[in-house]
């Protein structure tokens, strides 16, 4: 099979992505509050391979694409293709057609996000161009990346006007910290402590490996510190022990398939490393109060 027939605009391991109801962001475009910037569509796509979505005719909404890790392109209109790497973003402007897709072999991981608005268009200054996004610390990257999971977490459980407001809020301060980079920098670096800097990393290195099994020690290994140094500080900073926070960080992930996708509890189970059913159905009713099994059922009464 050659590449061309494998290419496919979604249906990646682990993609979540959340469409705004067209009733939805009718309200929003009247809405005072948020009408010159709201948000349309929002959703992760990792490792995804093969992935290319090409724009049949121009669309007014504006996109903006976060490469967290891998390679890609980017081609707008008639000019030249743009290559996209890891920590670099771009914002295409609406209006022209565009296509995009992964490198055939460093496929990207990308957070996307589609908006409009009144002053939509002004926002993608230097557009259709990729874009560093200068860290200083790994904590600037999470901070971001927490960013867009706080609002693909507030599009994804609910369909109404003030959960769009709050997400496009934030969308106005996460655009912040990509198009004025130098002030983000210098308004975070001297206010994060220490301790803060390098549970943030932890915590980033949790969530890309959430499904895989990850010992204090390479959590500590990763952070540069000792195993008992990285638990103590990390439990003061978050409340809970890593071990606890990551088996959280797990049933969460575990919510998510359950809710988006048919895989059985067996299956996910399997793949968010917990080896057998029973582990994950005592871990699951600990963590939520509720089985795997009631958790989905609830959610499919609920879509």
């Amino acid at each position: 099979m050659t590449t061309t027939n494998l290419k496919k605009k979604s249906g990646f391991v682990g993609e979540r992505f959340t469409i705004v109801p067209s009733k939805v962001i009718k309200e929003a475009a009247a809405d005072p509050r948020i009408s010159d910037l709201y948000i349309t569509a929002i959703g992760y796509f990792p490792m995804a391979q093969y992935h290319q979505n090409n724009s049949k005719e121009s669309i007014s909404s504006c996109v903006l694409i976060f490469c967290k890790d891998g390679k890609g392109w980017v081609k707008v209109g008639n000019r030249q293709k743009q290559k996209i790497e890891a920590n670099q973003f771009i914002l295409i402007s609406g209006g022209e057609d565009y296509s995009y897709g992964a490198d055939h072999k460093d496929p990207w991981s990308i957070y996307w996000i589609y908006f409009d608005g009144t002053k939509a268009q002004l926002m993608c200054n230097n557009p259709d161009k990729p874009q560093k996004a200068n860290n200083i610390v790994d904590s600037h990257a999470f901070y971001r990346i927490e960013m867009f999971e706080e609002i693909y977490f507030m599009l994804d459980n609910g369909r109404d006007i003030e959960r769009m407001v709050y997400a496009s809020l934030c969308f106005h301060h996460l655009l912040a910290t990509l198009t004025f980079t130098d002030l983000f920098l210098l308004a975070t670096t001297n206010r994060r402590k220490p301790a803060d800097n390098f549970v943030h990393v932890a915590i980033s290195y949790m969530s890309e490996y959430v499904e895989s099994t990850l010992s204090i020690n390479d959590l500590a290994t990763k952070c540069g510190y000792s195993r008992s140094h990285f638990t103590h500080t990390f439990t003061r900073e978050m409340g809970i022990p890593p071990k606890e926070y990551f088996l959280k960080m797990k049933i969460d992930r575990a919510c998510l398939l359950l809710k988006n996708t048919n895989e059985t509890i067996i299956e996910i189970a399997m793949r968010m490393g917990f080896g057998e059913g029973q582990y994950f159905s005592r871990t699951f009713k600990k963590i939520k109060g509720i089985t795997a099994t009631q958790y989905r059922k609830q959610n499919k009464i609920n879509q």
